[in-house]
């Protein structure tokens, strides 16, 4: 199945932004908590086997950091996904050609009564030639959108 641009950023950062972790009253990193029971590794790949570039290209997830908002029971969430276009050389010696890291920080609010999410901002870090800047800025509907998140009750164990 062909996935459209717009599918593939609204999949990575609904997914990235929709997976909650534990009620604590600090913050919290859930990033392997997330990578053990979701597809959200998976997503990350996919969205940077389209759009990285070389022959090494890496897409994953870095952090995933939850915190409780003041007294409103919601939380504040913010991924962090890393983009590794990497093209290494190897005939006749090993040579890096390119090496370099997109970061994609998303930041969002969870309501864990109704599993809403809403999609705040998106923000992107060490972009060359603003190539992935671009490719958000053409889909702005990713920001401020709210999704519904199945059972999001589930990662508040």
């Amino acid at each position: 199945m062909t996935r459209s641009p717009n599918h593939l950023l609204l999949a990575l950062f609904s997914i990235l932004l929709s997976i909650m972790g534990l009620d604590t009253s600090s913050a919290k990193d859930i990033r392997d908590k997330v990578v053990s029971e979701t597809i959200l590794d998976e997503e990350i790949t996919r969205f940077c086997i389209q759009y990285c570039q070389g022959n090494e290209r890496k897409g994953y997830l870095e952090s995933l950091v939850i915190e409780p908002m003041n007294d409103s029971g919601r939380y504040r969430v913010v991924g962090r996904a890393s983009l590794q276009n990497r093209h290494v050389i190897r005939d006749p010696f090993e040579f890096v050609l390119y090496d370099h890291t997109v970061i994609i920080k998303a930041l969002g609010t969870l309501n864990p009564d109704n599993c809403e999410l809403s999609i705040d901002n998106a923000f992107v870090e060490n972009d060359f030639h603003d190539i992935f800047k671009t490719l958000l800025r053409n889909h702005t509907d990713v920001i401020g959108r709210v999704e519904k998140i199945p059972d999001c009750r589930r990662f508040l164990e």
